[in-house]
């Protein structure tokens, strides 16, 4: 009888969270294994929490700044034999005598602990609850003071403004980042249980038309007036975390209008404190309705805006912060109500920290370096902004590399109250190396790679929690590649652990670069040094350069490669190509190279100077003393022997090479008049041959095409030296035969051959 009872309290609870919605709820359990609490304080860790009715009455005008509140909690268990519960509330303020918490309209027996985190208030059931998976409630009521302002803890507070006829207006707000939720309603604080939904009901004075309004997350569904009071009924069925949960109670003036995300016209709402100057109106309402560009701009290249069938917007009078990204409508200071890179950078947010959620504190900067990138990303996509995005990228780059005796990722030591984090350095490193770091990410991927890993993990993660390493293996599954070496140096860490693996200080490069003929484009990297007091042997990660020719306005590019270490590199910044050794790496461009600077686009974290070197002339044959292609002497003096994936350039016959085993090179040059004898080898080329020069074959040898090869010539002295064994080229790759050619087998697919007219191609059969 008791546990049917129990089941129908939450059945009641869960149907009231459900109930007149036009849209479904989106029900995620938590992305992680349990025990699901990980949170610092360790409440609730027998029970998934899956739904909250806030009940609420706030009074600005009162003397006291006093929270009245009930809360029904449904949550499932997750152990079997549930006697006892816990959640996060803060002691002083709550156990005054007025809290009474109930399971099936008994009063519960509850204690507060005596030493160390005294602000979890532990339950006692009046009967144990016997099965796992088991649903079932308990409300929790209370009134009191929440606690004062304490350096970076702000919580619940009265703030006050004079309006421009003189008179002091009263209003309440909240900023629960990162610990100060329990400061004003009881919760389980741990954002890798998140609420599957939320009733939120508030309560304020009502005297006419000048009268508090409610600023909350979700979406409201009802404002009835009942006597002097007024009740504001707002739901939300996004899976949220308690510490986004916000409360602000003003005299608002109201603003409504949409905004498109994808194919959704989204709601938005902007709150601004009544009593205001006409110009305040115009310039917040002016820089707010902006960003609604922002909106259908990130909705493209992240995934429509995540919670797009409620609401967008911002409310003013936040305190304690410029903005708070509150989910589904952040909250803003008076001082930033107008800034569009506030705007943006909270807006931002709503992907990252508030649709996927750092699993723990120490991964803070999956939420706020993307927030930082967010705004320089805001400002390139929508230029009708006004800002210039280099400035924000340079802004942040130049911070980060201040800030570089932490790293971005924050050890456990620092991130148990909001004052080891806010108050320290890590309170900047996670917005400015963080910011880089995504920066980073994206010169290495390239826009394709990149915008397609974030919406993947945008939409694989949504409405869950992540760590460092969720967002890296989603990196790794679309470059192919295991960057797990970029995250450790330039991150430090993943997740909750006591000390970092990398992440502090920041590389000084000097890369050697020369014109060697033509268009060609070489470089290498000369040293690598770490500024001092790095934890980080040697970062791996992207190298930016820009190159120039003479004429700059327009010959212009820009080269991302890829720094493994022990001189061995890839191509980047369209993904990450095969590993290459002999630190070297050859561009061909549209123009003659004549200047290169380092990254002066401020996209990496690391500085550097370039020296141009005569010397550096790429892997060229100059077959100076016989035909054997892993003899040093026969390539050019600075470079030697090219490994594999390498560029190659034949460029004398006095000795023409032959391959002595299977090769493979990314692209080959063949000057006129000079060949590449295969001998009885296999040649692979990724990339393309050009020039118009020749390959030698035999009945033996084979090509392999895996790239766009352009035109393939054979030295046509006799029989012998224009065949092949095979000829394969794999799919998605072309080629253009433009000599007689003899192969005993052709296999081309899904690829793109082509023969030029009058070319006789002979297969054996």
């Amino acid at each position: 009888m008791l546990r049917l009872l129990s089941v129908f309290i939450c059945l009641v609870c869960l149907s009231s969270a459900y109930a007149q919605d036009d849209y479904v709820p989106v029900t995620h359990p938590i992305a992680g294994a349990t025990p699901l609490s990980t949170g610092q304080s360790g409440t609730g860790a027998n029970i998934n929490v899956v739904y909250h009715r806030a009940d609420w009455t706030v009074n600005p005008n009162a003397a006291s700044k006093t929270i009245t509140g009930t809360i029904t909690t449904c949550f499932k268990t997750l152990t079997a034999n549930v006697s006892s519960l816990s959640f996060d509330l803060n002691k002083t303020s709550f156990n005054n005598g007025s809290l009474v918490i109930t399971y099936h309209g008994s009063n519960c027996s509850f204690s507060f602990p005596t030493t160390g985190n005294v602000n979890i208030v532990n339950i006692t059931l009046p009967a144990s609850i016997a099965a796992t998976g088991t649903p079932d409630s308990v409300t929790i009521s209370y009134s009191g003071i929440p606690p004062a302002r304490n350096g970076a803890a702000e919580g619940f507070q009265k703030g006050t403004y004079t309006d421009q006829n003189g008179v002091t207006q009263n209003y309440t707000t909240t900023l629960s980042e990162s610990y100060e939720d329990r400061d004003w309603w009881p919760c389980k604080a741990d954002m890798q249980d998140k609420i599957d939904s939320m009733d939120i009901n508030v309560t304020v004075p009502w005297s006419g038309a000048d009268t508090f309004w409610v600023a909350t997350n979700g979406k409201l569904v009802d404002s009835a007036i009942n006597a002097g009071n007024r009740i504001f009924r707002f739901k939300t069925r996004y899976p949220i975390a308690s510490y986004l949960v916000c409360l602000a109670v003003a005299k608002y003036n109201r603003y409504y209008s949409q905004t498109l995300a994808g194919s959704t016209n989204v709601p938005t709402a902007f709150y601004l404190l009544g009593g205001k100057t006409a110009a305040y109106y115009t310039n917040a309402l002016s820089a707010m309705t902006k960003i609604n560009a922002v909106v259908t701009a990130f909705s493209a290249k992240l995934g429509d805006y995540p919670f797009k069938l409620e609401k967008h917007g911002f409310y003013d009078g936040l305190l304690g912060a410029g903005g708070m990204e509150h989910q589904t409508f952040s909250g803003m200071s008076s001082g930033s109500i107008a800034s569009l890179s506030t705007l943006a950078h909270e807006l931002m947010h709503q992907w990252f920290g508030d649709n996927v959620t750092f699993a723990t504190w120490n991964d803070l900067w999956l939420a706020e370096g993307f927030a930082r990138y967010g705004e320089a990303l805001a400002a390139e996509l929508v230029p009708s902004l006004g800002i210039n995005p280099y400035s924000i990228r340079n802004s942040f780059k130049t911070s980060a590399l201040g800030q570089n005796a932490q790293s971005a990722w924050i050890p456990n030591g620092n991130s148990g109250t909001s004052a080891l984090i806010w108050s320290s350095n890590y309170g900047g490193t996670v917005y400015s190396r963080g910011g880089i770091i995504v920066s980073m990410l994206r010169a290495i991927c390239g826009d394709q790679k990149f915008f397609e890993a974030l919406t993947n993990y945008q939409t694989s993660l949504a409405g869950k929690s992540a760590t460092g390493d969720s967002l890296k293996n989603h990196f790794n599954a679309v470059l192919n590649t295991d960057i797990s070496g970029f995250f450790d140096n330039y991150v430090g860490g993943s997740g909750a652990a006591a000390t970092a693996v990398g992440g502090v200080g920041n590389p000084i490069y000097t890369i050697g670069w020369n014109n060697p003929s033509g268009n060609k484009l070489v470089v290498r990297v000369n040293s690598q040094t770490r500024s001092a007091g790095s934890n980080v042997s040697y970062f791996t990660g992207p190298v930016v350069l820009h190159v120039t020719g003479a004429t700059p306005a327009t010959q212009d590019t820009t080269i991302v490669f890829y720094d493994w270490g022990g001189g061995k590199l890839s191509y980047a910044g369209n993904g990450v190509s095969e590993l290459i050794s002999g630190n070297l790496l050859s561009y061909d461009l549209s123009f003659v190279p004549t200047a290169v600077a380092y990254d002066d686009s401020a996209r990496t974290l690391s500085t550097g100077t370039t020296t141009k070197d005569v010397n550096l002339l790429g892997y060229i044959w100059s077959g100076g003393t016989s035909t054997a292609w892993n003899t040093t002497a026969n390539w050019t003096a600075c470079c030697g022997v090219p490994p594999d994936n390498a560029d190659v350039t034949i460029a004398t016959t006095t000795f023409p090479p032959i391959l002595p085993a299977a090769v493979t090179m990314r692209n080959l040059t063949l000057n006129a008049g000079k060949y590449l004898d295969l001998g009885n080898m296999t040649l692979t080329i990724n990339g393309a041959i050009t020039g118009t020069g020749s390959l030698s074959g035999s009945a033996a040898s084979n090509l392999v095409i895996n790239g766009n090869a352009g035109a393939i010539n054979f030295l046509q002295t006799n029989a012998a030296t224009r065949s092949l064994n095979n000829l394969t080229l794999s799919p998605g790759s072309a080629a253009r035969l433009s000599t007689a050619l003899e192969v005993n087998t052709l296999q081309v697919g899904t690829s793109n051959f082509t023969i030029n007219t009058g070319v006789a191609l002979k297969v054996k059969l």
